[in-house]
């Protein structure tokens, strides 16, 4: 099939989510292929309304997405544009019959530090491309679970060397990662020679876990690695407190795709990650230029930056103005990329 997955979603939230849109943009309408854009769509949301890997569910449940079709209130084309509007409460319904449960607890955020041995070498990884960092990253996406590289500036490079991960110098990995203020810390050591991969999990309070995973290529030990840190992320978000949303504002419920930061009467905070100021800049110009919007503060770093925006627009709304402005990219509600 050929066609971009935008995962551009305009929620209609009531105190749990009772449908999602899907909006794919079709580039070839005659390769279109609209069961399998239905199905790839269906277990999309599941994967997000769970955190488990597709593969993973089919094992317990092989005729878990038989007859997707089932699962989807309405669906059809504005332009080039591919709509699916979705039934949660039948998905959510069809899920807890195969057994399988749902993620509504808040999901945590991971910093990745990685380190690879390169014969009797071993080496930080710094911004460059890197597979396994990739594949973490798309799975970031994918299930709703925030993650994120250190800048890998002087810095980082003077804070935390190969030999302290791989000697597991807890307030070494500790120390570094303060500076990026992020409670869990994934640190990845690869041993392509080896055909394994060593990782540590750390906590805030510098207690960690590690473990070893082989695999005969980078892709093996990736998907291996997805699988461990998502089980974790479910594990710890269990000790998060939820956030309390205030009398009169159920309708405004984040419960099932929560952004990281409290919800405000009259504010929704925007998070969008970047590589271009000038197309930053020009989001916040869009921004300021919509009705109903006022920016009250505006945090800029290398890679990421946040809007508190003042406005009485529902959720909903407020994505819809966001995901206007050209090529950026729905990750969950309130967070976009401009990548």
């Amino acid at each position: 099939m050929t066609a971009r997955f935008s995962f551009l979603i305009a929620c209609f939230l009531s105190a749990t989510v009772d449908a999602l849109e899907y909006r794919i943009d079709v580039k070839e309408p005659s390769l279109f292929n609209v069961e399998e854009a239905i199905s790839d769509t269906i277990r999309g949301a599941a994967e997000k309304l769970t955190g488990i890997p597709e593969a993973q569910m089919l094992g317990e449940s092989p005729d878990l997405f038989s007859l997707s079709e089932a699962l989807v209130n309405s669906y059809g084309y504005d332009g080039d544009t591919f709509i699916v509007d979705i039934d949660v409460d039948g998905l959510k319904a069809r899920l807890d019959t195969a057994g399988i449960e749902l993620w509504e607890t808040e999901r945590p955020e991971f910093l990745i530090w990685m380190t690879e041995e390169r014969g009797l070498e071993r080496l930080m990884i710094g911004q460059e491309s890197n597979l396994i960092i990739d594949r973490l990253l798309a799975a970031s996406k994918r299930f709703g679970v925030p993650m994120r590289r250190p800048l890998m500036d002087l810095d980082d490079t003077l804070a935390l060397s190969p030999a302290e991960i791989w000697g597991e110098f807890a307030g070494a990995v500790m120390n570094a990662s303060g500076r990026y203020g992020i409670g869990h810390v994934l640190v990845i050591g690869d041993r392509p020679e080896r055909q394994s991969l060593k990782y540590w999990l750390f906590e805030s309070s510098g207690q960690y876990r590690a473990g070893e995973i082989p695999g005969v290529d980078a892709n093996t030990r990736a998907y291996s690695l997805i699988e461990v840190v998502m089980r974790h992320a479910r594990s710890v978000s269990e000790t998060i407190q939820p956030k309390v949303v205030p009398q009169g504002e159920e309708g405004n419920s984040l419960i099932s795709f929560q952004p990281s930061d409290e919800v405000v009467a009259g504010q929704w905070t925007v998070k969008v990650e970047y590589n271009n100021v000038v197309r930053l800049m020009d989001l916040i110009d869009h921004l300021e230029a919509s009705d109903g919007i006022t920016i009250q503060s505006t945090e800029i770093r290398a890679t990421d930056a946040s809007m508190v925006l003042n406005t009485e627009l529902s959720l909903g709304s407020t994505d819809d103005i966001v995901s206007s402005f050209e090529s950026i990219q729905f990750i969950f509600p309130l967070v976009y990329s401009l990548k």
